[in-house]
């Protein structure tokens, strides 16, 4: 296949060449004479798998001949050449083992890390240990580092590194070490007995030391090649001689060929090309290899730049696209995909964005189109990894009402069977918990809710104890074995996918994601027993790391033409259509992740990996990338939080481009921000609706005589004179709106638990002036909040609350019992109107007795008490209890003058205000109340919203009705007949 060679063979295909395809031609031309035996024996060797799968499909295009064996480089790792060379540990089970020393050892010290990121520190343990296995770096050579200079924290990460120190004596090889491990051993069979049939490397850069190794070999031997994409023939000899790391040179896209071409003593510029000599587009890769020349020599753009005489021609199918937000670069990048499908185009999109793929994928899905994603969609994002995720929080946190309906609701849930019925009984369960709780259902509450039920709904009570028998099981509140929690997990899923009546686990583990979810939870069922004993919150974080590693792929799902390439796919193959997306410092290239182990200092003393490798990677993909066909250039100027900052090699191109005044640079830089201003433009026209919808008016609407409400209660009125309309969704058209999901401790619910507190302190006829009255008010505190306030946190905040003002009520409650007995609590009055057909009703905290035979009215108030202006003109509520009482209105107190009523102030203020009797006389009250009622019933009367609110900053439960927004307190409102 190849022609015999003193020098190692390396071939390079050109920027802007569609990598795969110039492999494929390179290879059939050099099929061509050869017997179809020997094309059988030929092995290549590739990075990725889509490329694999690419150039299967080449040559199934072809004319007719046997395919050579085509393999992943990391296929070697599974290689059995030796049984000298143990197999690759499974990466599950290392986790777990690194885990457990990290427990012990912060068991031992906690003062180096916290319990809770045992599992997080295991995680970068194990890929540092991975690296060094990949770059052949023993334990040694970090004890012998020179820490002279730095700072205790090496101390500190050396306690860590000790941990896996075991690992490396004991030759237990992860799969990076094992790779390299099998290299080695190639290498020295390679040298004695090397193989006569053809081995290429081919889409490899050779930045891993195992890759690196392996390519080295292949180069020297007889029937050895290695072929590189996205090779630079642009750059200068001098600018090549200049990749230097120690000059900042591996920041550099072409920094790899560098470094494996000195390691095999061949010049950049020696390297031959692999089939067609063009380059294709040649002032494109010209322009792009000038911008990203190394920054000691950016001055070179000086002298070289006006060597570029055709940027018309490198930049005519270029476009620039600078997005305000995020979400518009996402809607633009669609707007062109969906019109590359309208072209017949082959586009690919390319991002290490994963967010903004997404945004993407989610805007193309109003054309019905779906993407074919080389990453496919993250396990624990998909349903059976949700479902999992949501049963696990159950186990660590307990049961409440938002987390029992979110499962319930969930379609994994019941799903051997149809949905009709669990959908009418969640839906009803729903109603209740959100109007009358509990806020943590147990066993006992749905089993009663389903009794009150089962008249109308047999099954019901069925349905209820299906629904305990899953959920309602206790909280694990000590540590238990790995397994234990494993298997209650799935026991708990099973039984709710499959339903009260279904068979297996229903429909948890079909298809794709289910499949994939049951591969990871078996995985980690196999290697349970490394995981020694965790709380079920260390479970919870563990199910929710190895799950998130998870991918699901569906290959036949996506459009054949439109498709979305992580940026090493991009590397290997093009597309009519290329879309660098993303490109803002930060995402593209990526921010270095921080090592705690290693500073840049000691990684390049010990020979690892440095930061800008990665850096040097992710040029040389934008490079490869950039250098299509046809491309497009985008990102968002602003973040969801602040401006963001143009990639740094966008930023090198803007720049560059902007100083050739002579050549047209500005010109051509405006032209393609023209090009992306045109699909900007459009995608906004898409998103916009297609006819405007005029802005609600500010509603009052007027309903006849017979449909006003003709019974409030007091605290009613203060709503009927603020905001009408919010009495008319009530009371006119019946919606009531309902409690939140997820109940919480409100201010609303600590007024009931301390009115309820302070009734039974009354009602037991506890002497206030006795010594041990605080402690028994206390006692009754503490067994309300208990039943009342299932939150542990919030009960004793509230219980701090009630201590701080319950000797201040006492003394005051002194007083208060000194010349009047209490005739009742929580008393009900109501009161018909004699003018029109109305009823005032009403329910008094408190209403005692003077010696005088006068009535004493008492509210509790936890909030704000109401001023006197605010008695007078909007709550009245105390006035018309006043009124209520010299008209008999509570049969227990009878008709009897009211000598005062005051709001009990037990906020922060403990403030009482008693209502302005005086400027208010009850009689008179009532006479302005059956007055303005009156006019309520009046049908010309408009319900108006927010008529006379406090603040505009007031949220009232109705506001979204009324529509406003649309409308402000400063509009007219629109007064309307309702019939």
């Amino acid at each position: 296949m190849f022609d015999p060679t003193s020098t190692p063979r390396l071939y390079a295909v050109p920027l802007g060449h569609d990598f795969s395809l110039e492999l494929y031609r390179g290879l059939r031309s050099r099929f061509a004479g050869m017997s179809p035996t020997d094309v059988a024996r030929v092995e290549i060797y590739v990075n990725t798998r889509r490329m694999a799968r690419r150039l299967t499909s080449l040559f199934h295009q072809g004319d007719a001949s046997l395919l050579p064996r085509i393999r992943l480089v990391t296929d070697l790792a599974h290689d059995v050449i030796s049984h000298s060379i143990p197999p690759a540990t499974a990466p599950l089970k290392r986790k777990l083992e690194v885990a457990q020393l990290v427990k012990g050892l912060l068991e031992v010290d906690p003062t180096l890390a916290s319990q809770d990121s045992a599992f997080d520190l295991a995680d970068s343990l194990v890929a540092l240990m991975a690296e060094m296995q990949g770059e052949g770096v023993a334990p040694g050579v970090l004890w012998s580092l020179n820490i002279a200079d730095q700072s205790g924290h090496w101390d500190r990460a050396l306690k860590f590194v000790n941990l896996v120190q075991k690992f490396f004596v004991d030759d237990q090889l992860d799969g990076e070490g094992r790779q390299r491990r099998v290299v080695e051993t190639l290498i020295d069979r390679w040298t004695s007995n090397p193989p006569t049939h053809p081995i290429i490397v081919a889409g490899s850069t050779g930045s891993r030391g195992a890759t690196s190794l392996f390519m080295q070999a292949v180069a020297g031997l007889p029937q050895g090649g290695i072929v590189l994409p996205g090779f630079d023939r642009d750059m200068p000899a001098e600018v090549w001689d200049m990749l230097d790391p120690d000059e900042g040179g591996e920041d550099h896209p072409q920094f790899r060929f560098k470094t494996l071409c000195a390691s095999l003593g061949v010049s950049p510029q020696q390297v031959p090309t692999w089939g067609d000599e063009a380059v294709s587009n040649p002032a494109r890769t010209a322009l792009i290899s000038l911008s990203l020349r190394p920054a000691p020599v950016t001055h070179q753009w000086i002298k070289d730049g006006p060597g570029l005489n055709d940027l018309q021609g490198a930049t005519e199918t270029m476009t620039l696209i600078e997005a305000p937000t995020p979400r518009a670069e996402a809607d633009a990048i669609a707007a062109r995909l969906r019109q590359a499908v309208e072209d017949g185009q082959t586009s690919a999109l390319i991002s290490p964005d994963r967010m903004l793929t997404r945004q993407v994928t989610a805007a193309l899905d109003r054309w019905g189109i779906t993407p074919d994603d080389s990453a496919g969609q993250p396990l624990h994002l998909s349903a059976p990894g949700r479902f999992l995720r949501h049963v696990v929080d159950i186990m660590a946190e307990g049961l409440d009402a938002e987390r029992l309906l979110i499962l319930l609701r969930h379609p994994l849930t019941n799903s051997s069977a149809a949905q009709t019925r669990h959908a009418l009984h969640t839906n009803d369960l729903e109603l209740r918990l959100r109007r009358y709780g509990p806020a943590f259902p147990d066993r006992d509450s749905l089993l009663e809710w389903a009794n009150k039920t089962s008249d109308k709904h047999p099954d019901r009570v069925a349905w209820a104890a299906w629904v305990s028998e899953c959920l309602t099981r206790p909280v694990a509140q000590s540590d238990a074995p790995l397994p234990d929690h494993i298997e209650t997990h799935l026991s708990i899923a099973g039984t709710l996918a499959k339903g009260p009546d279904g068979d297996g686990t229903g429909g948890l583990w079909l298809k794709k994601a289910g499949s994939e979810a049951k591969r990871v939870m078996s995985d980690l069922s196999h290697h349970a027993e490394h995981g020694g004993t965790m709380s079920v919150r260390e479970y919870r974080r563990l199910v929710g790391n190895i799950l998130a590693a998870g991918e699901v792929r569906d290959r036949d799902e996506g459009h054949p033409n439109v498709l979305i390439w992580g940026t090493l796919e991009a590397r290997v193959q093009s597309a009519d259509l290329v879309i660098l997306a993303g490109l803002n410092e930060g995402t593209w290239p990526e921010a270095a992740a921080p090592d705690p182990w290693l500073n840049r200092p000691l990684r390049k003393e010990a020979g690892l990996l440095l930061p800008e490798r990665r850096i040097g990677l992710s040029a040389h993909d934008y490079q490869q990338a950039v250098c299509a066909k046809e491309v497009i250039i985008s990102r968002a100027v602003r973040s969801d939080e602040a401006e963001t900052v143009p990639s740094r090699w966008v930023n090198r191109l803007i720049n560059l481009m902007g100083g050739l005044i002579d050549q047209g640079g500005p010109a051509c830089l405006s032209a393609m921000r023209s090009r992306g201003d045109h699909w900007l433009a459009l995608a906004a026209t898409i998103a916009a609706p297609t006819t405007k919808t005029p802005s609600a008016p500010r509603p009052s609407p007027r309903p006849p005589t017979h449909a006003r409400p003709d019974q409030l209660s007091v605290t009613q009125i203060k709503t009927l004179i603020r905001d009408p309309y919010a009495i008319y969704a009530r009371k006119v058209l019946g919606l009531n709106a309902l409690d939140p999901l997820a109940q919480s401790a409100s201010a609303p619910l600590r007024g009931i638990i301390v009115h309820k507190i302070l009734e039974r302190f009354i009602t037991q006829g506890i002497d206030p002036s006795d010594t041990d009255a605080e402690t028994r008010l206390m006692e009754i505190a503490d067994d309300v909040l208990q039943t009342e306030c299932p939150w542990p946190a919030t009960r004793a905040l509230w219980r701090a609350r009630i201590q701080g003002f319950a000797a201040h009520f006492l003394t005051e409650e002194i007083d208060r019992q000194a010349n009047a007995k209490t005739i009742g609590t929580e008393l009900w009055g109501e009161q018909r109107l004699s003018s029109v057909a109305f009823t005032l009703t009403g329910t008094a905290d408190r209403i005692d007795l003077s010696d005088e035979g006068e009535a004493l009215i008492y509210d509790y108030k936890t909030g704000t008490v109401p001023s006197e202006k605010q008695q007078l003109h909007f709550d009245k509520q105390l006035l018309l209890e006043a009124a209520m009482v010299e008209k008999g209105a509570f049969k227990k107190v009878g008709s009897v003058r009211t000598k005062a009523a005051v709001y009990v102030g037990l906020g922060s203020a403990l403030k009482n205000q008693a209502a302005p009797l005086k400027k208010s006389p009850a009689l008179e009250t009532w006479d302005r109340f059956e007055g303005l009622i009156g006019k309520w019933m009046d049908p010309a009367k408009g319900y108006t919203s927010r008529s006379a609110n406090e603040t505009t900053r007031f949220e009232g439960a109705y506001d979204h009705l009324a529509r406003y927004g649309e409308w402000d307190e400063t509009d007219d409102p629109l007064v309307e007949d309702m019939e």
